[in-house]
């Protein structure tokens, strides 16, 4: 039997306790142990743990899922448990992007596994198709919409008409939205993203502190009309691309043609592009945001860790300049006064508009 603790059970903890007990009699699992506040006593009962040492120094316990959100306590709790020979599971990308290096390192010394599938992408499974691709693959540019909660948002303001606020309150009622979205409205969140999928792609490890980005609050109804005028779809992406030396990583608002395969990925629906060096373009596709895709993604892992067949290959031999070029060649949608379509503009020419949108 193979006993797992879950870290925090909120929206996807309980999704991932319900992938257990619906995986159990086919992998002989059982949920073991769950961190979580004092006042889960009377949701969990006997199965909460009042501290990670609880579980950390439970030797039943095989697997740790940790999903509790944040970086500082989720990373303590992680290297505890990795230091103390359990394998860990997390769809925490705020924790895989800032310390990948490290935990993965420390996972490989202690003979067990640092698992993240669910921490880009929600329910497509996509780290460990990347991971195998470049055994035979160069990847030159990765592109994607990343983020479930603002796709959902431009989708419905774009089709349904909605304001801004209105689609934030409606992507909150149905979960796809926290209660403080900063961080996907503002990019944060693919920014992390991008740069766990940049770090694997190109053998590197790129900070997300130096991955630029710019949110989507500044749009409105009548930015997305001009847009819909001018023959274009607003979307929400993150690009990186690998020329020589140079890596270039930004998360922008983005438009793209009717035709585009991004134009056509609505809702919480992701899509990541890759491109290669012999498969040409790969594309993915499917949820990502939901409690149950990203417990899928979880669930996954786990499955791979009980069958032996968890392989997750991160070597970080490169060291590649980030962001070095102040003009990055692209053609931009910019709103002012008026608005205008201009070529090759730096960050600091972009700060100056009230929008923008880079072309593609």
């Amino acid at each position: 039997m193979t006993r797992i603790a879950i870290l925090g059970y909120g929206t996807i903890g309980k999704g991932v306790a319900k992938m257990i007990d619906l995986l159990k009699d086919k992998y002989d699992l059982k949920l073991a142990k769950v961190l979580d506040l004092p006042s889960k006593k009377d949701e969990l009962g006997d199965l909460l743990a009042a501290n990670i040492d609880e579980i950390a120094n439970d030797e039943s316990i095989d697997i740790v899922v940790e999903v509790l959100g944040g970086n500082d306590f989720a990373y303590m709790c992680t290297k505890k448990c990795l230091l103390a020979k359990k394998s860990v599971v997390t769809a925490n990308k705020e924790v895989v992007s800032n310390n990948i290096k490290e935990l993965y390192k420390l996972a490989q010394e202690n003979g067990v596994n640092y698992l993240f599938e669910a921490s880009v992408g929600g329910g497509i499974p996509l780290i460990r198709p990347l991971i195998e691709n470049i055994k035979i693959n160069d990847i030159t540019s990765i592109c994607g919409i990343l983020n479930g909660t603002t796709n959902y948002m431009l989708t419905k303001m774009q089709e349904d008409g909605l304001t801004f606020a209105e689609a934030l309150k409606l992507a909150q009622v149905n979960g796809f939205a926290e209660a403080d979205p900063s961080a996907d409205l503002k990019g944060l969140d693919m920014v992390r993203k991008i740069s766990i999928l940049t770090n694997i792609a190109y053998k590197t490890y790129i900070d997300p502190k130096n991955v630029y980005h710019y949110g989507i609050e500044n749009v409105t109804k009548d930015i997305l009309a001009d847009i819909k005028t001018r023959g274009y779809v607003l979307r929400f992406v993150a690009q990186s691309s690998l020329v020589g030396n140079d890596v270039t990583v930004r998360v922008e608002p983005t438009l793209v043609k009717p035709t585009h395969p991004f134009a056509s990925v609505c809702n919480e629906f992701n899509s990541c592009m890759l491109d290669c060096t012999t498969n040409d373009k790969i594309l993915f596709y499917g949820k990502g945001a939901g409690s149950i895709p990203t417990a899928t993604a979880v669930a996954g892992d786990i499955i791979q860790i009980v069958e032996n067949k968890a392989f997750y290959e991160y070597n970080p031999v490169n060291d590649y300049e980030v962001n070095k070029l102040s003009n990055n060649g692209n053609m931009y949608y910019v709103v002012g006064d008026t608005s205008d379509i201009k070529p090759d503009l730096s960050d600091e020419e972009l700060s100056k508009y009230k929008f923008y949108a880079r072309i593609f």
